[in-house]
Formats: structure tokens, sequence, C-alpha cells
């Protein structure tokens, strides 16, 4: 009765926290899992309260509480590595920093944007011989490309356009850096803008796409919508392992 109990609480929690990222309007569809969550937490409660499980034969029981613990130990060991992934190195005199776009909304940047704005702002301001670029293509949900939004953001911050170079073609973290890669001479030395719970993923693309000696620059985030953003950015993380 209580495990039952404690399922239906952990479910209405997973639809309310689901509600609320949709609100957000993130520009994905990301929130759903939360749902779905909710939803295989009041089968399992339900499965409990019907003896379901005593009705499984005994090897199917034991193999899918091991796939469970096996897939939940991995999920967990990622978000630790995310969390704890404590580089900061925004080096003074950099060539280039290079900002990982988000969506762009009507009224401006999201806030997951505004946040590596705000990062890349101060430190342009701080090096003014530092070249930028934006990159993040245009999304099917948003007005303009997320590279031009960005630019227009940093000149109103009053950074001067000819510093801001543009990469409007990505789609992904990935592009992001493959296509930005191709915007910067060799032996340049550069800076990567990004919210604390991207950093570590990447730096890591970085790595694979031979730049080494990136100096990562953390922007922050808003604290509620981390188990969120920690969640989405470890499964991509087994993505990027996997492919």
């Amino acid at each position: 009765m209580i495990v039952r109990i404690i399922l239906y609480i952990m479910a209405a929690l997973s639809f309310f926290y689901s509600f609320m990222i949709m609100r957000v309007r993130a520009g994905s569809h990301f929130y759903l899992i939360w749902s779905v969550i909710g939803v295989i937490l009041v089968g399992l409660g339900i499965s409990l309260k019907v003896g379901l499980f005593k009705k499984l034969p005994h090897w199917i029981n034991i193999t899918l509480i091991a796939g469970t613990c096996i897939v939940l130990v991995l999920i967990i060991g990622i978000v630790i590595r995310l969390i704890t992934y404590s580089e900061n190195d925004p080096k003074d005199g950099l060539d280039y920093i290079i900002v990982l776009g988000a969506q762009i909304r009507e009224d401006g940047p999201s806030v997951v944007l505004r946040y590596r704005l705000e990062a890349a702002t101060e430190y342009l301001k701080r090096n003014t011989e530092t070249k930028c670029i934006v990159s993040g293509g245009k999304g099917t949900n948003e007005i303009m490309s997320e590279a031009e939004g960005m630019r227009d953001y940093l000149v109103s911050a009053g950074i001067e356009s000819n510093r801001i170079i543009l990469e409007d073609k990505s789609t992904n973290t990935n592009e992001n850096i493959k296509f930005s890669k191709i915007l910067i001479p060799e032996g340049a030395s550069i800076g990567l803008v990004t919210n604390d719970f991207h950093l570590y993923r990447a730096i890591f693309l970085c790595k694979k796409h031979g730049l080494e000696n990136v100096s990562p620059i953390r922007a922050n985030s808003e604290p509620f919508y981390r188990p969120n953003n920690y969640f989405r950015e470890s499964l991509a993380m087994i993505k990027d392992f996997i492919f």
C-alpha cells in the first residue's frame, strides 16, 4: 500500500513537472518524457494492486528489474558527471569564442540562450579583440535563425557588429561545433560559451571534431529546470557515445 502511494505521488509530480516545462515553450517536446514517466509510475502502481508481477514468470521479473537498474545506474552516473563537471576556464585574450544557439522567440532569446549571451557579452566587453561566432540555424518554430537573434542581442548590448560572425546552418550541438570550426583559422585560441548542464557534452563534441584546447565559458541556468536539462543531456550523451 505504501509503495503504491509513493508511486502515485511520484507520478503526480512527474505530470506537474511536465506541465511546467511545457509552459516554458522550450522549443522541443522533451517535456513529454515526464508525462511518460508519470504513466509508467501509475501503471506500476496498478500492476502492484492487481498482483500482475506475481503472475509473471520469475525470469521475466528478474530481467525487468535488472534492466531497469542498469538503465538507472547509467543515467544517474552520467548526470553526476554532468553536474560535477567544474571546468570553467575563460582565459582572457582568446581569438574567438563560440556561443551555442538555443531557441529564439518572438520576444527575443529564450531564458537558456539569454544566460549564454550574458556570459558572452561579459567576456567580449572584457576582451575587446576577441571575435564571436554565434551558432544556430532557424527552427520551424522560430521567426529567425538563432544566429541572427544572438547577433541582434549582442549588438544591442554594445558589442560591435564587425566582431560577430554568423553560423546559421546548424540544427544541433554537433553541427554547431562542426560548422563553427570551419570559420576559425587553424591555430586560433577558442572559448566555448554554453550553460552549466550543457558544457560537458559540448566540450566532448569539441574534442570529437579535433578542437582539443577549448576554454569552457560557463553560463548559468534556471535551477527549477535543471532536472529536465540534465536528464535530456544524459540521454544525448548516451546517443553520442553510441553513434
